[in-house]
């Protein structure tokens, strides 16, 4: 409960922040959010829904391959020196260049359909994830699989009671700051091609100087980015009990 008060009253802040701006500059640029709640109405949530849908569908495929690649590929390279020395030079040479930069060629090698945009929302994801679980597998004590070893527990236990415990809070940060970068480039890769999502969508009705139109989709992509913000702690309370009980560090979770 406390957590919705605080959302709702970021919510109210903002809104009013834009409704106090809108008075002042008077532009149609920026329409008050009456205008732009009226305008949501008459266009027929379906139309935006589907747009958002369209985004949300991209998002949310993306952050299950950039997961199911780079959470085992970054835990090889947190416990296995010879993988790291391998793999780590070529990771952090690909990590800084800018993945928009890509889309031309993703687009030449893939299509100009779904597929490239959920390909270059991928690209970002995966090097997030990709270095965060590796230093946190690094991370990792030696004494604490010493321990379960020694106590009888397997690779597979081990990977089930040690390492994913610990390596959780750095994976779920990696996939909040991926998920906003991953927004932000969607969102450029959606003016191409693509006959929905909410990128096409304000693009498009800036194109056609419908302002309101295009608020309303800025407003649809803030509530997705919430809406997965939101998601991702969700999953952190669920996967990280610890936290709840104001303990900041992670446990050694034995069976």
């Amino acid at each position: 409960m406390r957590r919705v008060l605080v959302l709702a009253g970021a919510a109210a802040a903002v809104v009013a922040g834009w409704w106090v701006l809108a008075l002042l500059l008077r532009s149609p640029v920026l329409p008050a959010p009456p205008a732009v709640l009226m305008r949501v109405v008459e266009l027929g949530p379906a139309l935006l829904l589907r747009h958002t849908a369209a985004s949300l569908m991209r998002v949310l495929l993306a952050l299950a391959v950039a997961t199911a690649v780079s959470l085992p590929l970054g835990l090889v390279m947190g416990r296995s020196r010879r993988v790291d020395r391998l793999l780590a030079p070529l990771a952090y040479l690909l990590y800084p260049v800018p993945k928009i930069a890509l889309l031309p060629i993703v687009f030449l090698l893939v299509g100009i359909g779904d597929a490239a945009r959920v390909t270059i929302v991928v690209l970002v994801l995966s090097f997030q994830i990709l270095v965060a679980v590796r230093d946190a597998a690094r991370s990792i004590p030696a004494a604490y699989l010493t321990s379960f070893t020694s106590l009888g527990g397997t690779r597979a236990q081990s990977l089930r009671f040690v390492l994913l415990p610990a390596i959780v809070p750095q994976l779920l940060t990696a996939m909040r700051i991926g998920t906003g970068t991953g927004l932000a480039v969607l969102f450029f890769a959606e003016t191409f091609f693509a006959n929905f999502g909410l990128g096409m969508f304000i693009v498009e009705s800036w194109m056609r100087v419908s302002y309101t139109d295009m608020l309303a989709g800025i407003v649809a992509m803030g509530v997705l980015g919430l809406a997965l913000f939101s998601a991702l702690d969700a999953l952190e309370y669920l996967l990280c009990p610890w936290k709840r009980c104001g303990i900041r560090e992670t446990p050694n979770v034995l069976p």
